[in-house]
């Protein structure tokens, strides 16, 4: 799988592997949103597992065009690349009434107090409404700053249900509120 050069910083084998052995139950026939999708490897995973679509966005031209070379070398069917700001993408999901059964976000980590915390941005778009019931929305962080410090990982209208840690990578699980 091609990778874009200098750009991206793709979720290793490793944390991957072990996402896809958590997900297993959910993967099959699901709708999948990929957002930082860098070179759409945890995309066309999903598809390579059985998922029904995966729409995978990333703002870099470079990235799209490297994601979009991969689905074609696969061969894989229900996978579309989009080229966009994946929180605008998010309130146009809305808009649009779409849902998906997993979410996956993967975007630059926050690594000091005046970087970007893009999982704040996603959950403040909206991002719990792209879920189906049953949903998930997993976002890869590093340990330390905005959402990866221990205090900051939990949102109203979502419920953090579990934490992976894979060195000072980790993964957080979030699905919505039980009624």
């Amino acid at each position: 799988m091609s990778v874009p050069k200098g750009e991206v910083r793709p979720t290793t084998d490793r944390v991957r592997e072990a996402l896809f052995s958590i997900l297993h139950p959910l993967i099959k026939h699901a709708d999948v949103l990929d957002l930082f999708t860098g070179s759409g490897a945890f995309g066309l995973e999903a598809l390579s597992r059985g998922a029904r679509t995966a729409r995978m966005v990333d703002a870099s031209r470079a990235s799209c065009t490297t994601a979009k070379a991969n689905l074609s070398k696969t061969g894989l069917e229900g996978g579309t690349v989009i080229q966009g700001d994946a929180v605008q993408f998010v309130k146009r999901e809305l808009t649009a009434g779409r849902k998906y059964d997993v979410v996956f976000a993967d975007p630059p980590y926050c690594k000091g107090p005046l970087d970007r915390d893009f999982v704040v941005e996603l959950v403040e778009a909206g991002v719990a409404g792209l879920l189906k019931d049953d949903g998930v929305f997993i976002a890869e962080v590093q340990e330390g700053w905005g959402t990866g410090s221990e205090d900051s990982a939990g949102f109203d209208g979502l419920r953090l249900v579990d934490t992976r840690r894979y060195g000072k990578n980790m993964l957080l699980f979030y699905r919505l509120p039980k009624e």
